[in-house]
């Protein structure tokens, strides 16, 4: 009988020693089911959702205060011609005249950085602890493992969501949609830094027999 798992099935890679060398040749090993490409993307829409609550947050103390200042500019006469903004700043007032905005803005750049380093933190930091999940993914029962079925380290998280950042999502999600006709429901992303997304609930252990 052939220890082959449907499409969608699997588990870590066996070890050398996964077959048990009494009787018919038993394998005891977790079987899991792998996350599809729906539960995926609801995952990602909470996250999303977050990430956008926390950044609006903090954008509200980091971002620079913005002000507008409106500057008289006369028109030398009102028979309605019309004139560049270059020209009119250029005449001197006489009869008619026209407001032109200014907007005044603070440094911007370093909360500019802040804010776009609030994503790679959010991803990384949660996909490698003991959580092994983004609260997206841990409210619809889904964890990211290695091939062996073991926690990220942050090296491994790190280019997993560099992968997804600069390559899966920029390129018309080319990337994310592979989770759909990969056997393993992998991305281009979890195919690069070895990693899975499997249905925590359903991780179990089963028995294959293995005849001769």
């Amino acid at each position: 009988m052939s220890n082959d798992l449907p499409p969608g099935w699997g588990g870590p890679a066996p070890s050398q020693t996964g077959y048990n060398t009494m009787g018919q040749g038993s394998l005891n090993r977790p079987i899991w089911i792998y996350a599809g490409f729906w539960w995926r993307v609801w995952a990602f829409l909470i996250d999303a959702v977050l990430l956008s609550m926390v950044e609006g947050v903090l954008g509200f103390f980091l971002l620079p205060h913005m002000t507008v200042e409106w500057e008289e500019t006369p028109i030398p006469d009102a028979s309605g011609q019309t004139m560049d903004v270059v020209d009119i700043a250029s005449i001197q007032p006489d009869t008619v005249s026209v407001l032109i905005p200014h907007i005044h803005t603070g440094d911007w750049h370093a909360a500019s950085i802040i804010l776009a380093c609030i994503p790679a933190l959010y991803f990384i930091l949660f996909e490698a602890s003991s959580y092994r999940a983004t609260p997206g993914k841990r409210l619809c029962n889904l964890e990211v493992l290695t091939l062996q079925g073991e926690q990220l380290s942050l090296a491994r998280a790190a280019l997993r969501f560099a992968i997804k950042a600069f390559i899966s999502f920029p390129f018309v999600y080319i990337g994310v949609l592979m989770v759909a006709f990969t056997r393993h429901k992998q991305a281009l992303h979890d195919l690069i830094a070895g990693t899975l997304v499997v249905r925590a609930e359903n991780k179990q252990t089963v028995t294959f027999e293995r005849r001769f």
